[in-house]
């Protein structure tokens, strides 16, 4: 596993890790707080073409976690999806090319009026 570590605009710390070829992993460890220690990761897997993010909050000797995945198709942009990409790239990954994204990204919309 390869880690590269950056800072973000507010200082906290992101680090990029390769997981294999085709996923990568990215931590924001935030200022640790009074009592909990705050940590966002989010999982790119460009395989299935989904992105998992975790966000836990770390007291002493316990740990709450919520975690939500999303495929690439529905979210609003894919502008993050293409960065993550470009990092696991330069981390030595082979993460597949990613799909034209349609205009809507497959979600349902408007039809024009007469039409069902």
């Amino acid at each position: 596993m390869i880690d590269v570590k950056m800072d973000t605009e507010d200082d906290s710390p992101e680090i990029y890790s390769k997981l294999n070829d085709y996923t990568l992993s990215v931590v924001t460890d935030f200022v640790r707080q009074e009592q909990a220690d705050p940590e966002l990761r989010r999982i790119f897997n460009f395989k299935a073409r989904q992105v998992t993010t975790i966000y836990s909050m770390w007291y002493g000797h316990a740990v709450t976690s919520n975690m939500e995945t999303q495929k690439f198709s529905a979210l609003d942009s894919l502008d993050e999806v293409i960065e993550m990409r470009e990092k696991l790239v330069k981390l030595g990954g082979t993460p597949p090319a990613l799909e034209p994204a349609s205009p809507h990204h497959n979600k349902p919309g408007l039809k024009p009026p007469g039409q069902s």
